[in-house]
C-alpha cells in the first residue's frame, strides 16, 4: 500500500474533483501517485464529457467514464488499463465508458506504444486512483447515513449499508464525494481479491474499431484547422538544398510552404525518436486536395547529407550517434557481406 503524496492544496484538490454541474472527477498522474495541479483543474457542465488524460469521471446520472492514459496499438491497452482502476473503483464494469485521454506528456511522461511496460507502470497508480474514488464514494455515503465508512459495502457502482439496507448509487453520492478532502491513504486489495483483474473480458472499443467508429489522427477536425503535407527527400543520405515555391503559393486554398526541422539543432534524442530526413518542407492549406495539387508544384533541389552526430539518451546513458555521408551504396553491402 502506497500514501498519497501530500505536495498539493485542499483547494487544489478541489477544483480537480468537482464538476459545476455536479459529480466528480478524479485526476489521476501517470508517474506521481495522484498530484493533482492547477493544470488538471477543469470543469464541464453535466452534459458534456470532459476530455482528459487519466481521469475518472462520475456523473449525478450515474455514468462512468475512464479515460485510458496509454495509446491502443492492437494490446488492448483501452481495456487492460482501464480494468485496473475499476477492478478498486468497483464499478459496473459492463456500464464503464472508455476512452482514449488527450495526449499530454510534461504530465504522464510515457504515452506510447512499445517496451511492454504500459501494465507494470501503470499497476500502482490506477489502482490507487480507483481506491481512492471508491473510499470518497463510500465516505460521503457514511456521512450522509450517519453510519461508519468500514459498515459499509461496495458491488457494482452501489454503495450498501447491510444494518439499515441503505443504498445509493455511485451517481447519487458523486457530487458529495467530490467536496471531501483527499483520503492521505488508501487500501488496494490483495490479488486474491479480484473479481475483474484475471477474467476474460471483451474488448471495451473492439465494437467501433471493427465498424470504423474508432477516431484516429486523419479524422480529427476542429473549426479553422488546416490542412498539412510534408515533402521529403527522394532518397536516403540526401537533404534539403533549395526550393521554390512561388507556383505552389499562387493555386487556390494554400496558405504558406515553408521548410522546418524535425529535432531542433541540439536535440537529445531519446530512445523512441526516429526519423528518416530532419529537413523537410511543409505546404498547408484548406484542403487535402488542394494541398496534394500544390505539393507537386514546389521544386525542391536535394544534395548528399554530411557525416554527422546526433547526441541520443538511451538505456546505458548519453551517447552519440553517427550518420554516414551520401547515398547508401549497393557495392558497399556486398563488400560488408564479403
Amino acid at each position: 500500500m502506497k500514501s498519497e503524496n501530500k505536495n498539493q492544496s485542499r483547494r487544489s484538490f478541489l477544483k480537480v474533483t468537482s464538476l459545476t454541474g455536479g459529480g466528480m472527477m478524479i485526476g489521476i498522474s501517470w508517474f506521481a501517485n495522484l498530484i493533482p495541479n492547477e493544470a488538471m483543474a477543469h470543469v464541464a457542465d453535466n452534459n458534456n464529457w470532459v476530455q482528459l488524460n487519466g481521469f475518472i469521471k462520475i456523473t449525478p446520472d450515474n455514468q462512468v467514464k475512464i479515460f485510458n492514459p496509454n495509446p491502443e496499438f492492437g494490446t488492448n491497452v483501452m481495456t487492460s488499463l482501464p480494468m485496473m482502476v475499476n477492478e478498486e473503483l468497483e464499478a459496473d464494469w459492463s456500464k464503464v465508458k472508455v476512452e482514449m485521454g488527450d495526449y499530454d506528456t510534461p504530465r504522464f511522461k510515457s504515452q506510447f506504444t512499445g517496451g511492454s511496460r504500459a501494465m507494470a507502470m501503470a499497476w500502482m497508480p490506477l489502482r490507487t486512483a480507483g481506491a481512492t474514488a471508491r473510499l470518497m464514494l463510500m465516505q460521503a455515503a457514511a456521512n450522509e447515513w450517519g453510519v461508519p465508512v468500514n459498515e459499509l459495502s461496495v458491488s457494482k457502482g452501489t454503495v450498501m449499508h447491510k444494518g439499515s439496507g441503505k443504498a445509493a448509487t455511485y451517481g447519487e453520492l458523486a457530487t458529495a464525494a467530490a467536496k471531501l478532502p483527499k483520503p492521505e491513504k488508501v487500501a488496494l486489495k490483495k490479488p486474491g481479491e479480484f473479481t475483474l483483474l484475471g477474467t476474460p473480458q471483451k474488448n471495451k472499443v473492439g465494437k467501433e474499431i471493427v465498424s470504423g467508429q474508432s477516431l484516429f489522427t486523419m479524422d480529427y477536425q476542429v473549426e479553422g484547422m488546416l490542412i498539412a503535407m510534408v515533402i521529403h527527400p527522394p532518397a536516403f543520405g540526401m537533404q534539403l538544398k533549395s526550393f521554390d515555391a512561388s507556383e505552389a503559393l499562387k493555386m487556390p486554398g494554400i496558405k504558406d510552404v515553408f521548410e522546418f526541422q524535425v529535432y531542433k539543432d541540439g536535440y537529445v534524442k531519446a530512445g523512441f525518436d526516429t526519423r528518416t530526413f530532419n529537413r523537410l518542407i511543409a505546404v498547408v492549406g484548406n484542403s487535402t486536395w488542394e494541398v496534394i495539387n500544390a505539393r507537386k508544384k514546389v521544386v525542391a533541389e536535394w544534395e548528399p547529407i554530411q557525416t554527422t552526430k546526433e547526441p541520443v539518451m538511451a538505456r546505458g546513458g548519453r551517447r552519440d550517434e553517427v550518420i554516414p555521408a551520401g547515398l547508401e551504396s549497393t557495392d558497399e553491402h556486398f563488400a560488408a557481406d564479403a
